[in-house]
């Protein structure tokens, strides 16, 4: 978890938002037709802004269980709600038997629990969870509940915002949102295919009522975009705009970055004998030196720690605090960073951004789908992400590129850079010999850039303790080989330089040696990500944009055969380029000797493509997998 979202005024209506876009699986159904595995019966949400800003929210749910396969997880729902800043009450709750015959949840089936935990994460809140826990619950019952959520406190002051997503892959048979509050009290409303089916005023309160439905579900896709960028929504917000949004969250958080003397006597430490070191090569920039400097040292000494409560689930610890416990969550990390550059007399500003697959902001701030807060350098244009310790300066990982981004002390809405091919690149170099009972042994070396080099130092982190037989062995069966090797690395936190891999090993015998016999280039105990490209079949279609990669992957093989074998065929040479996507591979034999480069480069216009593009990578995979496929002949 990286940026919370607790305290709501309309929470219970994110809460069941959220259902929409869970809670179904996917089935076949006979003739080719898709049937929900469960399906929302009846929905019902009425909220009630109260003239002193207190929100009341009454939701009734009503859910149809289709299938055994979800049994368990409908047999019981859950209900997180900010214990600090509001009262979740249960006020129904029973079981719809196939029979009709209802069952109430005792009274003792329905209890409160602290947060879970058990993910591992180190996060600590007020947040709290009713469980409801259902009886008898078959294929072909239905649950109901209703509860009742009083907001005392909005998470800003003045702040209402209501947030409904209706994922097309939920089968909805009927769904209400109402909502009533002052006349006088300005609201903002956006809302995508779904019905308004009330507005007016009585008394000096005004109600509006929504409704929703879907009857014709849709497969969930594959790297699809977050249901945010397209889904039908009901959006209100008490705020104009983001921009209107951005100031009252700066304003909220303004004495976070307060310049203590513990903060200087910390930049200062971070950046000592900087002076010197520019000094003496005029190319560097002091500034930017500084600012390396101290993002290298956030990222690799606070350590990762929420602490949600009250307000914390939007609002940072102040700096001087997180420098105290060295720990905190990405507002905390961002807090300090920002604090530690002023010291130095660099300028920076809070990004609100999502770490997830949404690629669009709403009209209006509904607070999502912001989940995370990185930092941002006007000067320079340049964003970090110091809770990311293996991303090295000026490197943000691939999930946060070509995001919109609300710059708060900038009270301007941004966007993150696009990928460029090179910003993610990795070269392996491979050289093995077959020895002349087939075994084979080999060495690797492969250079990670960019964001690849993030994913390499997650992956190969511990490469070199007692993790090391497992990834190994994890490595060789990925490709269906066996064998024995090792893997040494570059130090992972050394992000001043390109991450580098380098492996030995000794494969069992893939082919028949002498022969006559085929081979494809063996993988050995490199990376292998052109032979992972290949065994990722794109879909037959998309329907919703996607999250699709740029990036640059290059492999070299020498493969050298034993005396006892005679290469008499090598797959022929290939080249391709079309719709952003550049393929080269060649092959050549020299004295029993096979050289093979492979180069693979693509650049998309973005990181989100729009359906039509997935004929351009369809095109090029089946030109790939038959090189990939390519076999050297031997007898």
């Amino acid at each position: 978890m990286k940026f919370a979202v607790q305290s709501i005024s309309s929470l219970a209506a994110v809460l069941l938002g959220f259902l929409l876009l869970a809670n179904v699986g996917i089935t076949s159904a006979g003739r080719g037709e898709l049937e929900s595995l469960t399906a929302i019966e009846k929905a019902v949400i009425t909220e009630t802004i109260q003239p002193d800003g207190t929100v009341v929210e009454f939701n009734e749910l009503t859910t149809l269980v289709k299938s055994q396969l979800v049994v368990d997880s409908e047999s019981q729902a859950d209900l997180p709600y900010n214990s600090t800043l509001s009262k979740l009450e249960v006020l129904e709750a029973y079981t719809i038997t196939p029979k009709g015959e209802k069952i109430p949840v005792a009274a003792n089936a329905i209890r409160t629990v602290e947060d879970d935990n058990s993910s591992g994460a180190a996060m600590f809140s007020d947040q709290k969870h009713k469980i409801i826990i259902f009886p008898k619950v078959t294929p072909g019952s239905k649950t109901y509940y209703k509860t009742k959520l009083t907001t005392y406190k909005p998470l800003l002051p003045g702040y209402f915002y209501t947030r409904l997503i209706f994922s097309p892959n939920v089968e909805v048979k009927s769904y209400e949102y109402n909502l009533s509050y002052p006349e006088d009290l300005k609201l903002y409303t956006d809302i995508k295919d779904v019905k308004q089916t009330k507005d007016e005023v009585v008394d000096g309160v005004r109600h509006v009522s929504y409704t929703y439905q879907n009857l014709k579900m849709k497969k969930k896709e594959p790297y699809q975009v977050s249901s945010n960028d397209y889904a039908p929504h009901i959006y209100i917000s008490s705020f104009p705009s983001q921009e209107a949004f951005a100031k009252a969250y700066e304003e909220r958080i303004k004495d976070k970055f307060i310049i203590t003397p513990e903060i200087q006597k910390q930049a200062d430490e971070i950046t000592k004998g900087l002076e010197k070191k520019v000094q003496n090569d005029p190319k560097l920039d002091l500034k930017k030196e500084q600012a390396k400097a101290i993002y290298h040292w956030v990222a690799r000494n606070i350590r990762y720690v929420a602490i949600y409560l009250a307000d914390g689930g939007i609002v940072p610890h102040d700096a001087n605090s997180v420098l105290k416990n060295r720990y905190g969550d990405c507002k905390d990390h961002n807090a300090l960073l920002i604090t530690l550059l002023a010291a130095k007399g660099i300028d920076a500003t809070s990004v609100l951004i999502n770490s997830g697959n949404a690629y669009t902001l709403p009209k209006y701030p509904v607070l999502g789908p912001f989940n995370h807060v990185i930092t941002y350098i006007p000067a320079w244009n340049l964003y970090l992400d110091s809770t990311d310790e293996m991303a090295s300066y000026g490197t943000l990982p691939s999930d946060e590129m070509d995001k919109p981004v609300l710059l708060t002390k900038l009270a301007k809405v941004g966007r993150t850079p696009k990928p460029k091919k090179e910003d993610s690149e990795m070269a392996t170099g491979i050289s093995m010999q077959i020895e002349k009972d087939g075994r084979i042994t080999g060495k690797a070396h492969t250079m990670y850039f960019g964001s690849a080099a993030i994913n390499a130092r997650y992956k190969y982190e511990g490469a070199e303790t007692s993790y090391s037989e497992k990834l190994v062995k994890n490595q060789l069966a990925k490709f269906r080989q066996t064998g024995e090797g090792k893997i040494t690395t570059s130090y992972v936190y050394d992000l001043d330089k390109p991450f580098t891999t380098d492996t030995e090993f000794t494969l069992d015998a893939i082919a028949n040696v002498p022969g006559p016999g085929a081979m494809t280039v063996p993988i050995g105990l490199a990376p292998g990500e052109l032979a992972a490209i290949a065994n990722d079949r794109p879909p037959e279609k998309f329907t919703v944009p996607y999250v699709c990669s740029t990036r640059m992957v290059g492999e070299s093989y020498q493969i050298r055969f034993p005396n006892n074998t005679k290469v008499t065929r090598i797959p022929p040479n290939v080249s391709y380029k079309k719709g952003g996507i550049e393929y080269e591979a060649t092959y050549n034999e020299v004295k029993n000797n096979i050289f093979v480069i492979r180069k693979l480069a693509i650049q998309r216009p973005g990181a989100v493509c729009e359906p039509g593009e997935l004929q351009n990578w369809k095109d090029f995979y089946q030109v790939f997998i038959k090189d990939m496929r390519g076999q050297i002949f031997y007898e």
